[in-house]
């Protein structure tokens, strides 16, 4: 992108395309050259549904807070401090609009006080096989990822990738809608095979 997309720090914004492999059963981001960039200091959400991201340096980064199945909360650092909020993200609710095997989640930034339009959004396709990350609510898309066993990352020049990282966090413990989908079936599958026993 021509201009910088900085949500957690411009210095995570370079003027080239970043390969980023998330190792999604340990939480943790490496770059091309196989160093570790972030990690999650754990993997499941605690019983404050609270976890932290940090550096390559032990730093925080930001702090997730789950409010539910479907909110996520993400701070600076380690906090939860109000004046450190830095973004939401909300899993949107299955609905006509939405075409069945994707996962839309809509991000909120902390200034964008009456969420009538998105920041960005992560649009999630079938099983987490793969996804984009929009810029608000055009056709720009400032991050890419495939998923092989893990998440094959490229975030666009200028792009904050560790803001790219934090969303994909969120993506991986995220229930997408297409396995909703598949259990529904599977469980009308089950009632009818029940019911034909009968």
């Amino acid at each position: 992108m021509a201009n910088r997309v900085s949500v957690i720090n411009p210095s995570y914004c370079v003027p080239h395309p970043v390969s980023i492999q998330i190792n999604t059963e340990k939480g943790v981001a490496y770059n091309e050259k196989d160093d570790r960039l972030f990690y999650i200091n754990d993997i499941l959400f605690s019983l404050h549904d609270r976890r932290v991201l940090y550096d390559y340096s032990n730093k925080p980064i930001v702090t997730f807070y789950n409010k539910s199945s479907k909110v996520c909360k993400v701070f600076k650092g380690e906090s939860s401090d109000s004046s450190q909020f830095l973004f939401r993200v909300k899993k949107m609710k299955k609905s006509s609009t939405i075409p069945s095997g994707i996962t839309k989640l809509n991000v909120f930034l902390a200034n964008n006080q009456d969420e009538e339009k998105s920041d960005f959004r992560v649009i999630i396709y079938e099983s987490k096989r793969s996804c984009s990350v929009y810029a608000g609510e055009s056709s720009t898309i400032v991050a890419q990822m495939e998923n092989n066993g893990g998440f094959n990352v490229m975030v666009n020049p200028n792009v904050d990738y560790a803001f790219i990282v934090a969303l994909l966090m969120i993506v991986k413990d995220t229930e997408s809608s297409y396995t909703e989908e598949m259990d529904a079936v599977s469980a009308i599958r089950m009632i009818s095979s029940i019911l034909s026993l009968g």
